[in-house]
């Protein structure tokens, strides 16, 4: 066994989450997201047993802080995004409020729009009238809530994406030849929160925090803006002022992608659809954020992905096989595999790259020779190749700049810039222009990152900056990794804790000086973008491709601001960022300076220069400080120590190191990668859904999520549904968070010399480092009686896990209790006032909560819909798809519009009745047919009674499939019941019907009120106007077969219709009132 231990353990805990599309189950990862903002919330807290369990659990694996610094959101992922942001940054409660914002903006009756005759619905839910409003309103209601000292975090990057519903003109640009036109779709929203470069304003007059929210609120929106259920959204990013609009549209110029890239004829904007459409998995984009999210002190980084439903594999099929179905099926299957291309393999590519561009940081500590007179030979001699390598990556950079701002500066401090970029005029001539410009920016790369001759002492590039600045962050992170001797000595423990103390001082200070270089290198895109636009913006190209280039280096130098030294406090940094964005951003840019007589190289910008002289100050101080010197850095120590200049040790280190990591600002950190899922186990499946935990991850998710139906549509049909989904979202990102929060290495530091082959004694130790004390204890010892053998590490996970699930359960059982007391039929419409249920005070009470919550996650969707309720949203939605799929334009639509129009109520209102309600289907469809008989004297008539006898075979085929459980059974009964109305109509054709004499046309007005009564009854929620309703569908039945007897089967038809297009008029009147915007 080595007598060396691992180096300090960090004590900070860094999220960054990213998560899915899902539609519904964003309920789901609402929850997880409130067990992760609970969990931020509880460090710094005191442990005990009314403390909850994760203060105790933070302080026994020695985390003092835990923050959230990117968010990643695709669709329904990137609303809970912007509630969790403005969380973050605002102090906005996620809890109850938020739970409370599911229950009511998830309502899929709420959302639907009201049918109108002869019109062409946009979507089937309103987007920007309700959804946005709701949110948006939502939004300002718990952001008043807020605590007065809430404390934001340090920085944040919140990336929501989206989906262009007309490409904009992009290209590909070869190395040789022209540029091939292309269209380009994807796009996103892109939020930053740093103290003084920020989207989240944190005024108190609202005057710029209104409009932020307003932005907030409907990138959420556009996001989720699934096709055909809601209308796309229209953002404005045009150039110039924006038009004025009843409602205004919101300004998304600087926080959108398609700023400056407006549709043509939208006054400026741009419509943008769900995001998922492109990439309905947002791992990529968050390993990219968290490359511009560094982290001011040591640190565990973790990505969360949030994904309910982890993709299963396929059922096993059989072999090649030469039928005649084959073609369709191959066509399927390509549509299926098109349709459901999302994977995560290129976000696990991404990952490995980060994973890899993190091996080659810490191994380019290797490169520098132990010593200083080693280290100017080396840099002597490949002064001339680092010359040429780095200004090849200046080029480099360069050029993916102008090829799409967006991308570059997408991870960036500052607004993103307006486009058309600037080789708009070169690609408008049609000519090779671009691609010759790049080969002349690579034939005059050797000059663009030093002077020729010269070290980067830094150079005209901050990129020089931000890599001196990342290897004294490497310095540091190697001085703490360094092993420890095992055996303490006297004093150890207090010379330990000041070094820490030392390198955290060191390390605020860097991480200042790293956002003053990332600052500078942001300004300086802007200015490269605007010289390049002014230069070639009359489709020409520069007599030398590098100009603008030096253009835009001299104008930075003249723009930067006075800079504070190293050693300033960090909201100096702060403000000397802000002023030099203001100077950049704040309008159009001044002339570039003129460059000296001297035909000689540019000089390099002071500023540049002052935060070099900076860098090597802070540089001379962590060589001192750091004792002993830390392997592969000998040369920087002995600089420190005075045998050379620091600021030419550095410039030496950049001559070796520079070309190694071409942009610093791009390299994401060390990331560990955890995927939260309902297929995870834990206590709560356990205790909940017994059966399902045994048999397969892929039926505990069924047995869970109450939304994994519908293609994820489902939750939106009730209440209770969306409850449950909330508290498995919880109880799952508790489980996972335990397990990132208690790793093996972190119990074992916490466990110390405790026996862990004695469970009670590794149970009593973890109860008094977490301060739970008997809490623990008893759930400890169910478990070690019901386990026996186990790992002692998992089984401190799994009681820790147990201990915060029935917290959990104990705030949301009684709110699903509540719901459930209004039974099954009555707990799915969302309630009008926020829940207040007492606790369940007994242990009875709460095993029956436990009963509910399991019986909840097994419904499905034709069990749910026997309720009122969820059928009559159902019905609404299936009425209003009929008009939602008619074409639109002029003459030629209008007719296909009307003779749908007047086909519907004869060929698909009844057959959506029987699908969703089947036994009133039914019984509506013997009454028809009962008052058809009636009016022709004849039991079958073929005119009325074919159409009678398709409703009732749909209805009974509904009603085989909902209530015939065993499925063996289901095809013989389903066969023997369709067969019966047609065989009654053949069979009973010409047969006449007894007379009644004058009653007739009583008795047909009354069979067919009853049947309209029938039908309303499955869509009405205004009962007070249904027997009217129904009275008027039978005096037109009545009025129609007045004082006579025996009429034709075409006359029985028109009844029939008439009494339909009734029904199908008046319905819309019956429905709940429509929400018009936030309650």
């Amino acid at each position: 066994m080595s007598d060396d231990r691992p180096g300090r353990r960090s004590t900070g805990l860094r999220l960054a989450l990213a998560m899915r599309g899902g539609v519904s189950l964003a309920v789901w990862m609402g929850g997880a997201c409130c067990e992760t903002a609970a969990l931020r919330a509880a460090a710094g807290q005191e442990p005990g047993p009314g403390a909850g369990l994760y203060p105790g659990l933070l302080k026994a694996c020695r985390y003092e802080d835990v923050d959230i610094d990117v968010l990643a959101g695709t669709s329904a992922g990137g609303l809970n995004g912007v509630l969790l942001a403005c969380h973050l940054v605002y102090g906005m409660p996620f809890g109850p409020g938020v739970r409370d914002v599911w229950l009511r903006l998830g309502d899929l009756e709420g959302l639907l729009r009201r049918s109108t005759p002869f019109h062409v619905p946009a979507s089937l839910m309103r987007g920007d009238e309700v959804f946005y409003q709701e949110l948006r309103a939502s939004l300002a209601r718990l952001l008043a809530q807020a605590p007065a000292d809430w404390v934001p975090p340090a920085s944040l990057r919140l990336i929501l994406t989206a989906t262009r519903l007309r490409p904009r003109q992009d290209r590909v640009r070869p190395t040789l030849g022209r540029p091939m036109p292309v269209g380009r779709s994807n796009a996103y929203f892109r939020f930053r929160h740093r103290t003084s470069l920020t989207d989240f304003p944190l005024d108190g007059t609202g005057a710029a925090r209104e409009p932020a929210l307003n932005r907030l609120a409907y990138a959420a929106r556009a996001s989720s803006s699934f096709p055909g259920a809601f209308e796309p959204a229209r953002v404005y990013v045009g150039n110039g002022p924006q038009p004025v609009e009843d409602p205004p549209r919101v300004d998304m110029r600087g926080v959108s992608s398609e700023t400056g890239y407006p549709d043509e004829n939208l006054n400026g904007c741009a419509e943008l659809m769900d995001g998922g459409l492109l990439d309905n998995i947002p791992v990529a984009w968050a390993v990219r954020a968290l490359a511009g999210a560094p982290v001011a002190r040591k640190a565990d980084r973790w990505l969360l992905f949030l994904q309910p439903v982890p993709p299963f594999p396929p059922p096993p099929e059989p072999g090649t096989s030469r039928r005649v179905t084959r073609l369709v099926r191959i066509a399927v299957k390509s549509l299926t595999v098109k349709t459901g291309s999302e994977s995560l393999r290129d976000d696990d590519l991404e990952l490995r790259a980060a994973e890899a561009a993190a091996q080659r940081r810490h191994a380019a500590a290797g490169v520098l020779p132990p010593t200083l007179a080693e280290l100017e030979d080396t840099a002597v001699a490949r002064r001339g190749a680092y010359a040429e390598r780095a200004g090849a990556a200046e080029a480099l950079r360069l050029i993916r700049l102008l090829e799409d701002p967006a991308e570059v500066t997408g991870p960036d401090a500052l607004p993103l810039p307006a486009g058309p970029g600037p080789l708009e005029a070169l690609d408008r001539c049609a000519g090779d222009g671009s691609t010759v410009l790049f080969s002349r920016l690579r034939a005059a790369s050797e000059r663009l990152a030093v002077a020729p001759g010269a070290f980067p002492g830094p150079g005209y590039s901050p990129l020089a900056l931000a890599r001196t600045v990342r290897l004294l962050m490497d310095w540091l992170e190697a001085h703490e990794a360094r092993p420890r001797p095992a055996a303490a000595r006297p004093g150890d423990a207090d010379a330990e804790r000041a070094d820490a103390e030392r390198v955290e001082g060191y390390r605020r200070r860097l991480f200042a000086c790293r956002s003053a270089a990332a600052t500078l290198t942001a300004a300086r895109d802007r200015l490269l973008l605007d010289r390049y636009r002014c230069s070639l913006l009359r489709g020409t190209l520069p007599g030398d491709a590098a100009s603008p280039y030096r253009e835009a280096t001299r104008l930075l130098g003249s723009l930067l601001p006075t800079g504070p030294s190293p050693g300033d406090p960090p909201g100096e940094w702060e403000r000397w960022a802000a002023n030099l964005a203001t100077a950049v951003t704040g309008g159009s840019p001044p002339c570039a300076p003129e460059p000296g007589a001297d035909p000689g190289p540019d000089e390099v910008p002071q500023g540049f220069t002052r935060l070099w002289a900076g860098l090597a100050e802070l540089a001379g101080e962590i060589g001192l400080h750091l004792v002993p010197d830390v392997e592969g850095y000998e040369a920087l120590h002995a600089a420190a120590r005075g045998a050379g200049p620091m600021t030419g040790a550095l410039a030496y280190a950049e001559v070796l190191l520079g070309p190694l990591r071409p942009d610093p600002l791009a390299e994401a950190p060390d990331i560990r990668f955890h995927t939260v899922s309902a297929a995870n186990t834990s206590w709560a499946t356990r205790r909940v859904l017994p059966e399902a935990a045994e048999e397969s991850p892929e039926a505990m998710v069924r047995a869970k999520l109450s939304g994994n139906q519908l293609n994820n549509f489902s939750a939106f049909l009730s209440a209770r549904w969306r409850m449950s989904d909330w508290t498995w979202g919880r109880l799952d990102g508790a489980a996972s968070l335990v397990s990132v929060v208690a790793g093996d290495e972190r119990l074992r530091d916490a466990l110390g010399r405790t026996d862990t082959r004695d469970p009670a004694a590794v149970g009593e130790k973890i109860a008094e480092l977490t301060g739970l004390g008997d809490v623990f204890l008893e759930h400890w010892a169910q478990n070690v009686v019901a386990n026996g053998a186990m790992d002692p590490y998992d089984r401190v996970r799994e009681v820790l896990t147990a201990v915060r699930q029935h917290e959990i359960l104990r705030e949301e059982l009684p709110h699903l209790a509540e719901l459930n007391r209004k039974g099954f039929r009555g707990g799915n419409r969302p309630p009008d006032r926020p829940l207040n249920p007492p606790p369940l005070a007994t242990p009875a009470e709460f095993d029956a909560g436990l009963e509910s919550f399991g019986r909840i996650g097994r419904e499905e969707v034709g069990t749910l819909l026997r309720a009122r309720d969820p059928r009559r949203a159902a019905l609404r939605a299936g009425l209003l798809a009929w008009p939602a799929l008619q074409p639109t334009g002029k003459a030629g639509a209008r007719v296909v519009q009307g003779v749908l129009g007047l086909l519907k109520p004869l060929v698909y209102l009844p057959v959506l009745v029987g699908v969703l309600a089947p036994p009133w289907g039914l019984i509506a469809s013997a009454l028809m047919w009962t008052g058809v008989a009636f009016s022709t004297a004849h039991w079958s008539s073929l005119p009325a009674q074919v159409p009678v006898c398709l409703y009732a075979m749909v209805a009974l085929a509904s009603l085989v499939r909902q209530w015939v459980r065993p499925v063996r059974l289901r095809v013989p009964v389903l066969l023997l019941a369709l067969a019966g109305p047609p065989v009654a109509l053949w069979q009973l054709r010409g047969t006449p019907f007894p007379q009644v004499g004058g009653w007739s046309t009583l008795i047909v007005g009354a069979c067919f009120a009853l049947a309209a009564a029938a039908v309303l009854y499955v869509g009405t929620d205004r009962w007070w106007l249904l027997p009217g309703a129904a009275l008027i569908a039978g005096g037109i039945a009545a009025l129609i077969q007045f004082g006579r007897t025996g009429l034709g089967g075409w006359w029985a038809a028109l009844i029939l219709y008439a009494v339909l297009f009734w029904i199908t008029f008046v319905l819309p009147w019956l429905y709940p009132r429509e929400r018009s915007g936030p309650a």
